[in-house]
């Protein structure tokens, strides 16, 4: 890894700045994490995500006649993905529209990821694509808890796509913490720490009132990273209190719907953990029914989104990694998991290169944790085709390439700066030597 990355640092130009890009893809952010047509009544007619990320491409596709770069390796694996997942469309024997419909809505994920690896090039930008996504991801926690909708026993999503299922809503917030917790520790004001402590209190409250199992899994484990990262090596012990101190609170006083969940996964014992008992046995079947698929078309698989036809139940695999499998074949899988491989060997590189930028540690250290808590949580679901894996991979790629390029110039400064004083060390010596000869 350490040659890779060498190797990387002398292949990364200067990049000019591409504002329009830039904006029009800040503008996609809070699109697409904001979702302001499920607030603003009409605004979804006018498709905001469809402008904003086509004004995006378009914006880059002028400035890249300029700005020539080469497209990082995760991205080139992404590409590759989807030519993938484009050659099973014909080759389904499923359904082919259907593999068609899914294939061409994850395409959107692409461009978007293209331009947010080229465009972002500094730390200042990131941390306002990271701002925008966070702050959204909290406004969505507040307003599920403020409209209070119930299912099952469950709080349910106040919004649409992503945020109206109780177990994507938990997973999308257990991930995004860590980002919150940066922020906090980046805040130089004591108001702006409270107000990101208060927003990480109001993420973990939401993901206990959804009584997601998944969505809990994948929050204890950004916890352990972010403990490890921020209250260990970070020199903060005090995290330890403060998390275990919350932790047995929350578990305690808002805990009750997860733990008869998490007790209803082997057996059931009462009326209300019969539903808990059979989500959980029917999700043991449907990973099982997507191996045998998996072995069965490993070629093709039988397209995007049409395992839940042959599943038994017309349920998904609740698994990403078999999502992929079953759906795109085992290349589809093998691309996959090096995206989200690639994803956590750029933060590896970037702690090496920002030993004394304490920024941009803090950053890949939370990104880390939202990464470790996606590789856990997609065990429990079926988030493969959503664009927040993909968001993380591409802030990872931006903060490798930022840190890189910094290196770059500081070897060069001090390349110059040593050339500089043996230069004057040499004719600081020379008045002597010529003294020397002119006396022989």
């Amino acid at each position: 890894m350490a040659t890779d990355s060498i190797a990387a640092l002398r292949m990364i130009p200067h990049r000019k700045p591409l504002g329009a890009a830039y904006v029009c893809l800040l503008l996609f952010m809070v699109v697409a994490c904001a979702r302001p047509g499920d607030w603003i009544p009409g605004v979804a007619y006018l498709r905001p995500a469809a402008i904003t990320g086509g004004l995006a491409i378009v914006a880059l596709l002028f400035a890249l006649g300029s700005n020539r770069q080469r497209l990082p390796r995760e991205v080139i694996y992404l590409i590759l993905l989807f030519v993938q997942l484009w050659m099973t469309v014909p080759m389904s024997p499923v359904w082919r529209g259907g593999a068609f419909n899914t294939t061409l809505d994850f395409t959107k994920v692409l461009p978007i990821i293209i331009v947010m690896a080229l465009v972002v090039n500094t730390i200042k930008k990131l941390r306002w694509l990271i701002l925008v996504q966070t702050a959204s991801v909290v406004t969505v926690a507040v307003a599920t808890i403020w409209k209070g909708h119930q299912l099952g026993g469950r709080l349910a999503g106040a919004l649409n796509g992503i945020y109206s299922n109780s177990n994507d809503l938990a997973f999308v917030i257990a991930i995004s913490v860590p980002l919150c917790l940066y922020l906090l520790f980046r805040s130089r004001s004591k108001l702006g720490k409270a107000i990101w402590a208060l927003a990480i209190l109001v993420m973990v409250y939401t993901v206990f009132l959804t009584a997601s199992r998944g969505g809990l899994i994948a929050l204890a484990a950004a916890a352990a990273i972010c403990l490890w990262e921020f209250a260990v090596r970070g020199r903060r012990r005090y995290l330890l209190v403060v998390a275990v101190v919350t932790g047995i609170v929350f578990w305690v006083y808002t805990g009750k719907g997860v733990r008869s969940r998490f007790e209803a996964t082997t057996q059931t014992t009462n009326a209300e953990q019969a539903s808990a008992y059979d989500s959980a046995q029917q999700r043991w079947n449907l990973l099982i029914q997507s191996l045998k698929v998996t072995a069965q078309h490993p070629l093709f698989g039988v397209g995007p989104g049409n395992f839940e036809v042959v599943s038994g139940y017309w349920r998904v695999t609740h698994n990403s990694y078999t999502q992929m499998s079953s759906e795109g074949g085992v290349l589809a899988f093998v691309l996959y998991i090096m995206i989200l491989w690639r994803g956590l060997a750029n933060l590896a590189a970037t702690k090496r290169l920002s030993r004394s930028a304490e920024e941009r540690r803090m950053l890949a250290s939370a990104l880390r944790a939202s990464l470790v808590a996606f590789v856990f949580g997609s065990f429990f679901a079926s988030v493969a085709y959503l664009f927040y894996p993909y968001f993380f991979v591409a802030y990872t790629t931006a903060l490798y390439t930022i840190s890189a390029r910094e290196a770059i110039e500081k070897r060069s400064r001090d390349k110059a700066e040593a050339n500089g004083r043996k230069a004057q060390e040499t004719q600081n010596e020379l008045p002597g030597t010529e003294a020397v000869w002119s006396g022989n």
